[in-house]
């Protein structure tokens, strides 16, 4: 217990550092160079578990924006890195020690340069202000006071304790990100933009963050946002708006941009589903890499994530989950299966287009469960079909399950176009275009409509304009 406290006091001794930006003292436990080396490793973590965007002419357009905002930051002497992250997801983050990151999935839904730089400004400030640094230190504080607390109250309460500061440190918190925001506002209102970008991409988020929540309720699930530049905000948030105009009366401006190129550069950029994880395109659902084809019943929708492939039900009520794993063992498909499931019953063999499988009933969790499994040379195709609520009956909804299991096979000649992802185009609006003519015309797998709007800013009633450049998808 003695060493414990000791430690606490040595740390709230050491810990307190000048913050670069506001000049004051903040409680933070490791070095600069620490930090830069802690940035490195997570770096190297991140790059492995998230492919880079194949598009250099890209990367090096953000680099270039990026590094031009990080000159006017706070801490212009760091190396700053700038990387496109080769995912769907809507997603921006920072590493210690410069290293940001932008999903191509955010991009596809921002509009101009302007709204980029706000994205990427945002983010630089969360590095300046050394808000992970902050996070870290006030986690190993917590740690030593949770085990002081278990030492001296019981498990109980240490583990009240952990869970305590798992919550506060779950985000980087309203005033981290409205510091965050206002610092990005500086930034990139000194490198000619206006501040009232950050207002532009709060006003996109907002919109997609409403959809999510909407489809998030068909799948039965919770939505999930973008920690940055809106989570922590209403659209109408009047603090916010205060930060920016307070930015735009305090700073110079920089030299205004001329050209706006983000349309130009984000030209047949990736939508949706890459070719390496496979394309959803309505209810059918082609994987080029690895040459197999699925389909789902109508009124299911194929979820496609990093790891799996789902096919759900309206509402989430069923679900039939799909995983690849490399074999090991010679046996057979039988024997696979009843290793995973030993209280598997009603079992089957299965011989599906030319891919021997074995299928069975399985107690799972006290639930019943359809699991099947489809050998390829030296790997497995893992499919576990349940219900969301528990009593429910599986018949209801098993002949779905085999349905969808039985519909694998390998890509036809002609099914291989299929397989490429589908890709951003500029396009000019047209007297007699709608959002509804043009979703008729997309390739776009759900929600055409209401997708189209939202990657331009329209969501979710606003009218086109005749001779508006917006993004299509094809």
């Amino acid at each position: 217990m003695k060493k414990l406290f000791l430690s606490l006091i040595f740390l709230l001794v050491i810990g307190c550092s000048v913050n670069p930006v506001t000049g004051k003292q903040d409680f933070v436990i490791i070095s600069e160079s620490q930090e830069i080396q802690m940035g490195r490793e997570y770096n190297a973590q991140v790059l492995r578990q998230n492919p880079v965007y194949q598009d250099q002419e890209l990367q090096d357009y953000v680099q270039t924006i990026g590094q031009s905002l990080a000159a006017k930051s706070h801490r212009p002497n760091l190396v700053y890195r700038f990387t496109v992250i080769d995912s769907p997801d809507i997603n921006a983050f920072a590493l210690p020690g410069g290293y940001i990151y932008i999903n191509r999935g955010l991009m596809t839904y921002l509009s101009s340069e302007e709204e980029l730089a706000a994205v990427l400004g945002h983010e630089i400030g969360h590095v300046t202000a050394r808000h992970s640094v902050q996070q870290y230190s006030q986690s190993q504080l917590m740690g030593i006071l949770s085990a002081a607390i278990e030492i001296n109250a019981g498990r109980t309460a240490g583990n009240i304790a952990n869970l305590a500061s798992g919550a506060l440190l779950s985000g980087y918190g309203r005033d981290m990100e409205l510091e965050a925001d206002d610092l990005g506002a500086q930034y990139i209102f000194q490198d000619g933009y206006s501040p009232q970008g950050m207002y532009q991409v709060l006003s996109v988020l907002k919109d997609q963050e409403v959809y999510s929540k909407k489809i998030a309720e068909q799948r039965g699930q919770e939505s999930r946002s973008y920690h940055g530049v809106f989570a922590s905000h209403p659209s109408n948030d009047l603090r916010l708006q205060e930060v920016l105009n307070n930015v735009s009366n305090t700073y110079p401006k920089g030299e205004e941009k001329k050209k706006d190129l983000y349309l130009k550069k984000i030209e047949g950029m990736v939508f949706g589903d890459s070719e390496q994880s496979g394309i959803r395109r309505g209810g059918e659902f082609y994987h080029g890499p690895l040459n197999f084809y699925m389909s789902s019943p109508e009124g299911w929708e194929i979820i496609n994530t990093p790891n799996q492939l789902i096919f759900s039900s309206y509402y989430g009520e069923a679900i039939l989950q799909m995983t690849l794993e490399d074999l090991n063992f010679k046996e057979s498909p039988e024997a696979y299966l009843k290793r995973f499931a030993p209280n598997s019953y009603e079992g089957q063999v299965l011989n599906i287009n030319g891919f021997e499988g074995f299928t069975a009933k399985v107690n799972r969790s006290g639930r019943v469960a359809r699991m099947a499994v489809l050998f390829r040379e030296d790997q497995v195709f893992q499919f576990i079909g349940y219900l969301k609520n528990e009593g429910s009956n599986l018949t209801k909804f098993d002949v779905r399950f085999l349905e969808i299991i039985n519909s694998f096979r390998k890509l036809k000649k002609e099914e291989l176009i299929l397989s490429k992802p589908l890709r951003l185009k500029t396009y000019e609006v047209k007297k007699g275009d709608t959002y509804e003519s043009l979703a008729s015309e997309s390739s776009i797998n759900i929600n055409a409509e209401d997708q189209l709007r939202l990657i331009n800013g329209d969501y979710p009633n606003k009218p086109l304009a005749i001779g508006r450049k917006i993004k299509i998808v094809n």
